[in-house]
């Protein structure tokens, strides 16, 4: 099956690529080439700085996200179609590693899924705005969430002290990338560290390394920086006042369709397997499985504090639900090796989807007529 995961890979690929090049830049991608303080087109770096700037004040927080949206607009449709393959397939890699499955099957099966149980799958993955701040973002965030999940299961494999101080230095600008990202995955890796350092101190008895002190202070800094900036409030000035009552029924509503319909195909499949997993094998989860399954709920029930939930806000818990997904299904595959058969028919069915969906794409966007 290696062989044959490698070219599912090698097509799948090829297909993203074709999808990337069929989707020009449109819609806000125009408004974010140019200099959002003069309206002229975007032409050096300082350009970008002083558009985020106008663009947290006027309109808002995820000054990160967006300024390097502007940055990959700078290098042309092509140069982004190249930049948007490679950071999808690294974001399918740090699931991959998260998961502790480095190899091509699981690879596969992850960037399968990262489009079979997408909600939006043009918005969120091939329409630059909503790539950037999505995938591009997912691969910052799994990179600050690995080394807590990674303790959390196996808190007694301390590194050394040379590469803890690197690891310390690293994740003061990596907690603020994550924090500064998104309004719900921000918050939801902050309290994850969180509830590590404190998994770590209490129940564990252990001290905290300061790395985990440095990333979760950085991410609590970012998240507020997302939630205070100015241009929320100028954005919120601009929408109709429509009541408590009102507010609240169409805030429950956006949460229940969430729940309901963009992230259903991901939380039946988590629940399928957490069923088999806990109560036909009777095995425990483990501390990693745990947080995720507690950053799903949490990145999904964030949202209740925004106006409108669309559908590709909730691409950060589905890429929580794919991890977990692939730990749970590692972890049966070892009790039942005979189940890899069928495994592997539903491999090639949701890669065999995939393509189907990239073909959609195309061929709403005119490639394929």
């Amino acid at each position: 099956m290696k062989g044959k995961s490698w070219v599912g890979i090698v097509l799948l690929g090829f297909f993203i690529f074709l999808a990337h090049c069929s989707v020009p830049f449109m819609m806000d991608d125009e408004w974010y080439s140019t200099n959002l303080a003069t309206g002229v087109p975007l032409k050096t770096f300082s350009d970008v700085l002083e558009g985020q700037v106008w663009h947290y004040l006027n309109w808002g927080g995820r000054s990160i996200t967006h300024g390097i949206l502007q940055l990959t607009l700078m290098t042309g449709e092509l140069g982004a179609d190249i930049l948007n393959v490679i950071m999808t397939f690294l974001l399918s890699y740090m699931i991959c590693v998260i998961a502790k499955q480095r190899n091509a099957k699981c690879f596969l099966l992850s960037l399968s899924l990262l489009i079979a149980l997408n909600a939006n799958t043009k918005m969120s993955m091939f329409w630059q705005s909503g790539l950037v701040n999505y995938i591009y973002s997912s691969v910052w965030i799994l990179l600050f969430l690995w080394p807590y999940l990674k303790v959390a299961d196996k808190p007694e494999e301390q590194t050394g002290e040379k590469f803890r101080v690197w690891l310390t230095m690293g994740m003061l600008p990596l907690g603020l990338m994550t924090g500064w990202s998104n309004e719900n995955m921000g918050p939801t890796c902050c309290v994850v560290a969180v509830l590590v350092i404190l998994y770590h101190k209490f129940v564990l008895r252990r001290k905290p390394p300061l790395w985990m002190y440095a990333g979760g202070f950085t991410s609590l800094i970012g998240s507020v920086m997302v939630i205070v900036a100015p241009g929320n409030f100028v954005r919120s000035n601009a929408i109709e006042d429509k009541g408590l009552f009102l507010t609240l029924q169409e805030r429950f509503f956006s949460m229940f369709q969430a729940g309901m319909d963009f992230l259903f195909p991901t939380c039946m499949l988590v629940a399928v397997l957490l069923l088999v997993w806990v109560c036909y094998y009777k095995e425990k989860l483990c501390m990693s499985q745990i947080l995720l399954l507690l950053g799903m709920v949490l990145s999904y029930g964030a949202m209740v504090l925004s106006p409108h939930y669309p559908d590709r806000a909730t691409f950060g818990t589905m890429v929580l639900g794919i991890i977990l997904i692939d730990t749970l299904l590692a972890g049966i595959l070892k009790k039942a090796p005979a189940m890899e058969k069928y495994v592997n028919i539903w491999q090639l069915c949701a890669c065999g989807y995939s393509i189907l969906v990239l073909v959609d794409v195309m061929q709403n966007t005119g490639i394929l007529g």
